[in-house]
């Protein structure tokens, strides 16, 4: 089972604890982006009114491992990576690109998939200050990092 910790040291992600919450399951990253498990970085979110109406994004969302028959690989949706970003970025831009390119009732490699999350996060721009091209260089090698440590790349 990786961890959220296991897979920034594979995404090759500098990433330090985020100090600010009481939650040593999440963390910053070098581009400024706060990443840790749905439920941490859920129940950081309701706790810090800086970050009213932003989600947890599943980096790699979770139907997308079931889809490619590597969910067992990973933990629970509940633990498994995710980024905290604003909602709009998350229902207007990635959720629509991802679902566009690749709809979940259609049969997908993972090679589809990293394009498709290439160009969703293509999208998400400076959301957290971090740089635009920073930002989606990490989501990126997050996504090719879970599809390596699941064999597919």
């Amino acid at each position: 089972m990786q961890s959220v910790l296991g897979i920034l040291a594979a995404a090759r992600v500098p990433y330090k604890v985020y100090a600010k919450w009481r939650n040593p399951g999440v963390f910053v990253t070098a581009a400024n982006q706060l990443v840790g498990s749905y439920a941490d970085l859920k129940r950081g979110a309701t706790t810090d009114r800086n970050y009213f109406g932003w989600q947890a994004h599943h980096i790699v969302e979770s139907q997308d491992l079931e889809r490619l028959g590597i969910d067992r690989q990973f933990p629970r949706r509940e633990q498994q990576i995710c980024v905290l970003i604003p909602e709009r970025a998350h229902v207007g831009r990635i959720n629509s690109v991802l679902r566009n390119q690749n709809p979940t009732a259609m049969k997908v490699t993972a090679a589809d998939l990293v394009r498709a999350y290439k160009d969703a996060y293509e999208l998400i721009g400076d959301y957290c200050g971090g740089g635009e091209a920073k930002i989606r260089g990490e989501l990126v090698a997050i996504v090719s990092a879970i599809f390596r440590i699941a064999g597919l790349r």
